[in-house]
């Protein structure tokens, strides 16, 4: 390059990234920054990198040939070649500057808007050059500055009063990282626990550091020095005070060597400019390349393309419109526009009965009043301001004021409350009633509409779909792990885009075409609004395919059902969403695309459908007792406040959580506190009050044992295995067995083992296997059951994103590592297939990640350098085929002599057989006790709950408590491998297919399932076909997200269930997250149809009694000879008596009714029925 064309030329780096754009002017010659500029684009990216040109082109004239441009970020790419710029990858872009700028650092942390970049230089000790780890989130923006933003906003906290609050010395409370929606879910919740916002952003903070640490780092550790940098890390003071104290902790865990005298967390830096350092590095990158490389070309192209060039990339790949003219539009509005609500009018001096019914959701509260006869007389909404009791007050006021201002008197009979708040509003109020939401919203779609075969309910962070039959529920969904697909994402998008959210139909219905969306997560979906802002597509355009996709999220990700003509054809849509035309338009559009004969409905009253169920269960509930409000007085006036530090701390277990005490006082003085806690015992202050709570628990827990608890604690205890026989000695013969020697060092070994994976049902094997070759039973020890604060502290180590069982063997590992005793050596077997019981299987495989899984952490723990070996431990992962016992085996043999000395054949075949004896023991002893839980619910015609899942499962911080929530409902838990399985009731719930040749014996399942060769998978099938056919047993399917091997049996396992009619309940895609406020809502929406069906039970065991009642009188009176049978009026027909049969009966074995054989000709036939000439009709129970 000359030197005077240098002197004349300028280089611009451009950084166009999701949220906003940076631009620098350096001078090449000293590359000192002339000129920048970091502006968020508002989704006009083209729009703001054509205001900058402008902008540097004002600033510093000449010609356009005067400029090189060198552009990266997401959104660089794409412009490049329309103004003659280079595009340079983001990665490299900022390796350059960081070179350059800052060339001692050893690792950096880039956040953006939607973008998370971790770099570390690692020195080759070979060559002693360095190398580049790079690593990037991928399709998810969680992590990064959007969502921090998104919650920002959510709080009502301003981008200047964010930047003022701090991480250091804040409490910090447990927030999922992992997803934005996930983390917006938990900071709801905090909020309405009365969580202050300080605390609030800064467990944000923590859970964003900690996410990026073990995920992005890919196990890898960070060098120092270590650069933060984008703009979250720029301009909050809090984020990088929490990467400050997450770092050097890392550094501590690892024994990672550090400058000597240097504070560590001085080695977390922000540098200089630090949000500009991408564009930066572009510009760097321009140094190297050769002089026409870049060469700016004007804004002519780039202001051709933000005015119309992006069209033909919209064609290509564009979707039809929602509607295809304003006559359709208004044609569909005419058909489900909602009509206003017309208020009845009251006379002055009236006293008005009415029932209230409150509904607390995630976004908004609503309210409505009821009369007896179910109308409704006054309805109230409120966006939630954060504060539940501040919100019903409002609309408690409202509802009275609607009624008083025409001279009425508002007399409440009963006040029901639903919803999250449902349980503090319930005890603030004194409301008679709390119902789960689930069950409200089902009350209200059937007083208004009969004949309904699904309700499909979308809040605004809520879906609930419903199916029934019958008028009775048969089935729900909700979405437990996720909030895609509702309201209140489409509603912050329209706000973002500067519409209201009832503009949202009528601005949608104006695009003529609509980008076509991935379905599935929010926060994938807004990176799927960054590449269409790209390609150019209007706000209005995008609004419209938001709307268009919704109803594939709520159908194919969080119902998982395409086949929605299974489900029924009379569809009825409720909740808040549906006030939105273009949402309603495309729900209709695809629910007709998949049941052309469907009828769609809107409920007339979407938004209060939650509230009038409330007020319906507060209407059933008041003939019973009075009502308990407090009334409208105490209610408007009520003070109240909120408490959450440490002298709510609860002090009953080890755990010592945080409560929240919400005090209220009527105008009265009657004061009443309400504890939001974490458990029942934290929900009580006095201790004897504790103890009685405790004493309650634990009776329910004998009277209502959980095998899956049972099987967790009894699988890792001592066997107590016989010890092979010690050595013989003698000249005559060869010693069999191992020396003594060995014996005594074996006896000071010890053996740590995770308490992970098919360790749940192979544990008392290799317990009893190791005592048998002498180690005490002391020094066998696994690590904890799975919590928060192993994973936190073990999890970062990760190089790869498996299901969260496999991922979790890494902070187990961990733990035995880390923990205060250390084994000698930490056995973690390979397990590639397992013993079964089933038959006729093609395989009993395990599942190939699981099987892997040890390897993995293997790698991940001498990555860099062999920590194992830091501490003096061995690792062994041997590879195990519990299928092949002969194999098996010589395989133990192989490990053994390698990790516990000179072990003998004969050694080790008597540890073998130990090994399947103990396991076999710990087996029948827990299917025996099941077995009599079993014939006590048939007796008392109760049900119980059979966990179908997987064995890791039984891990109560895997299943994240919910199967003690379902307990403590009053439901014993069973699981697969404790369903007994003695010969008599194999017999009684598979006998008569093995007679029919549909199956070869009990436990064959190739019937339901051809492709069995997964052992797991095929249990989980084989307790699908018991459950079915157990009408005491109901089935709850617990599966992990990236199950790879459950997805294809989903709708197997279910249709099996539903076969017979049996309630089947899902929790699919656990992960780590757990979202408390959906698994509650489901656990009490279980608990609900499960006393339903309890009572249906209850009711089938009377008609039963009363059939058999019918037919011995029957048959007494035929044979008295006295003619003609009592007719059967004079029977006592059963409350939901619905039809007649033809009779004689006949009684089978299971007391079910039969039809006369037909084959009589006057006298009884052999098959001992009535006589056809004397059949008569006797009332039945439709059962």
């Amino acid at each position: 390059m000359n030197d005077e064309r240098a002197r004349g030329e300028l280089l611009v780096g451009l950084d166009v990234g999701s949220t906003t754009v940076k631009a620098v002017v350096v001078d090449p010659a000293s590359f000192a920054i002339l000129w920048k500029d970091y502006q968020r684009h508002e989704t006009r990216q083209p729009e703001k990198v054509l205001e900058f040109l402008e902008r540097i082109e004002a600033a510093f004239g000449g010609p356009p040939e005067r400029f090189r441009v060198f552009i990266t970020g997401s959104g660089g790419n794409a412009l490049a070649d329309l103004i003659g710029a280079k595009f340079v990858q983001e990665v490299n872009a900022v390796s350059l500057a960081v070179e350059h700028f800052e060339p001692g650092t050893g690792s950096v942390i880039e956040l953006g808007g939607q973008d998370a970049k971790i770099i570390i230089w690692v020195e080759d000790p070979a060559t002693g050059r360095k190398r580049k780890l790079p690593s990037m989130n991928d399709k998810c923006a969680g992590g990064t500055g959007a969502v921090i933003d998104k919650i920002r906003a959510k709080l009502g906290i301003s981008p200047e009063a964010l930047a003022e609050l701090r991480y250091d010395g804040i409490r910090i409370h447990p927030v999922a990282g992992k997803c934005g929606i996930f983390a917006e879910t938990d900071i709801n919740g905090l909020q309405k626990q009365g969580v202050p916002a300080e605390e609030l952003i800064a467990s944000l903070f923590d859970a964003i550091v900690q996410q990026n640490l073990s995920v992005l780092t890919r196990g890898n550790t960070l060098r120092p020095r270590v650069l933060l940098l984008g703009g979250p890390n720029t301009f909050l003071p809090g984020l990088r005070d929490a990467w400050r104290n997450h770092i050097p902790r890392l550094w501590e865990e690892r024994r990672f060597p550090l400058p000597e005298g240097v504070d560590p967390r001085e080695l977390v830096v922000v540098p200089p400019d630090a949000q500009y350092f991408a564009a930066l590095g572009a510009a760097r990158y321009g140094l190297a390349e050769e002089d026409g490389v870049g060469r700016y070309r004007g804004r002519a192209a780039l202001e051709a393309y933000v005015e119309h060039g992006r069209d033909h990339l919209r064609e290509a790949t564009g979707g039809p419109p929602l509607v295809s003219s304003p006559e359709e539009a208004a044609a569909f509005a005419e058909r489900y526009r909602l009509p206003p609500f017309g208020p009845p009018a009251f006379r002055p001096g009236q006293v008005v009965e009415g029932f209230i019914g409150v509904d607390g959701g995630s976004t908004s509260t609503k309210g409505v009043v009821m009369d007896r006869d179910g109308t409704l007389l006054a309805r109230a909404y409120r966006l939630s301001a954060g504060n539940p009791i501040d919100d019903v007050r409002a609309i408690l006021a409202d509802l009275r004021r609607q009624v008083e201002a025409q001279g009425a008197r508002l007399e409440v009979g009963a006040i029901g409350t639903t919803g999250y708040a449902k349980d503090m509003l319930k005890e603030t109020l004194g409301a008679d009633v709390a119902v789960v939401e689930t069950v409200a919203h089902t009350l209200s779609a059937l007083h208004y509409y009969r004949d309904i075969d699904v309700i499909c309910d979308v809040g605004g962070q809520d879906i609930k779909v419903i199916m029934l039959q019958g008028g009775k529920v048969k089935d729900f969904r909700l979405n437990t792990q996720c909030s895609a697909g509702n309201g209140y994402f489409l509603q912050s998008t329209a706000q973002r885009f500067g519409y209201r959210v009832e503009q949202y139909a009528e601005t949608a219905f104006t695009a003529r075409r609509t980008p076509v969306f991935s379905y599935g997560c929010a926060v994938f979906m807004e990176s799927d609004i960054v590449n269409f802002q790209q390609l150019g597509w209007t706000r209005e355009e995008i609004m419209a395919g938001l709307a268009a996709v919704l109803p594939k999220n709520i159908w194919l990700y969080v119902v998982q059902e395409p086949n929605l003509a299974r489900l029924g054809r009379r569809f009825l849509l409720q909740g808040g969403t549906q006030y939105n035309l273009a949402a309603v338009k495309a729900q209709v559009d695809f629910i007709r695309s998949r049941v052309p004969d469907a009828e769609v409905f809107v409920h007339r009253y979407c938004g209060e459908s939650g509230a009038i169920g409330a007020a319906l269960e507060a209407m059933r509930v008041a003939g019973v007792r009075s009502t308990s409000f407090i009334g409208f007085e105490a209610a408007e006036q009520l003070e109240f406040t909120a408490r959450r530090d440490e002298s709510t701390r609860c002090h009953f277990c080890k755990n010592s959580c945080l409560r929240t005490f919400i005090d209220t006082k009527t105008p009265q003085g009657e004061a009443r506190r309400y504890i939001v806690a974490t458990c029942e015992k934290g929900a009580v202050e006095d201790v004897t009050d504790m103890k009685a709570i405790k004493a309650r628990l634990d009776e329910l827990r004998r009277a209502h044992p959980d095998f899956a608890d049972l099987a967790a604690r009894e699988a890792f205890r001592s066997q107590e295995a016989e010890q092979a026989p010690e050595p013989r000695r003698g000249w005559l013969r060869k010693r069999p067995w191992g020396s003594r020697g060995d014996r005594a060092r074996r006896a000071e070994l010890t053996v740590g083992m995770p308490r992970v994976l098919n360790m749940y049902s192979l544990a008392p094997f290799f317990t009893a296997y190791f005592e048998s070759l002498g180690l005490k039973p002391s020094s066998i020890f696994f690590s904890e059951f799975t919590n928060e604060t192993m994973w936190k502290e073990g999890s970062r180590r990760g190089s790869i994103d498996q299901c969260f069982p496999s991922k979790v063997a890494l902070a187990h590992v961990h733990q035995l590592v880390y923990g205060r005793r250390k084994p000698d050596i930490i056995f973690f077997p390979s397990v590639i297939s397992l013993p079964s019981e089933l038959e006729h299987t093609l395989d009993s495989a395990a599942c190939p990640t699981v099987a892997a899984t040890p390897n993995v952490v293997r790698a991940a723990f001498t990555k860099e350098g062999d920590v194992f070996a830091g501490f003096g431990i061995r690792y062994f992962d041997p590879v195990l085929a519990m299928a092949d016992p002969p194999l098996l085996e010589r395989q133990l043999l192989q490990f053994a002599r390698a990790a516990l000395g000179d072990v003998s054949r004969e050694e080790n075949a008597f540890a073998v057989r130990q090994g399947w004896l103990a396991l076999e023991r710990h087996r029948k002893s827990l299917r025996a006790r099941a077995r009599a839980v079993l014939e006590q619910l048939e007796r008392e015609h109760r049900v119980g709950v059979v966990l179908l899942g997987r064995p890791y499962h039984n891990d109560p911080g895997l299943n994240h408590g919910i199967l003690e929530e379902i307990q403590k409902c009053g439901y014993p838990i069973f699981t697969v491998d404790t369903l007994p399985d003695d010969e008599d009731i194999l017999e009684r719930l598979f006998g008569e297919e093995v007679r029919q040749g549909v199956i070869r014996s009990p436990r064959d399942i190739r019937d339901a399932w051809k492709n069995a060769y997964s052992e797991n998978s095929s249990r989980k099938i084989w307790g699908a076909k018991y459950v079915a056919r157990h009408p005491n047993l109901v089935a709850l399917d617990l599966s992990n997200f990236k199950c790879g091997h459950d997805a294809p049996i989903y709708n197997v396992v279910e249709e099996i269930v539903a076969a017979t009619g049996t309630p089947y309940f899902t929790f699919h895609d656990i992960d780590e997250n757990r979202p408390s406020g959906s698994i509650k809502i489901r656990v009490e929406t279980i608990a609900y149809f499960l006393r339903r069906y309890e009572d249906r039970l209850r009711a089938e065991a009377e008609a039963e009694v009363r059939i058999r009642e019918a037919v011995r009188a029957y048959e007494a009176a035929l044979r008295s000879g006295y003619g003609r049978a009592r007719p059967a009026a004079d029977v006592p027909a059963p409350r939901n008596w619905e039809g007649l049969v033809p009779l004689g009966i006949a009684m089978s074995s299971s007391g079910a009714a039969a039809a006369a054989c037909g084959g009589c000709a006057g006298g009884a036939c052999a098959t001992g029925c009535a006589p056809a000439g004397q059949r008569q009709l006797i009332d039945i129970t439709s059962l």
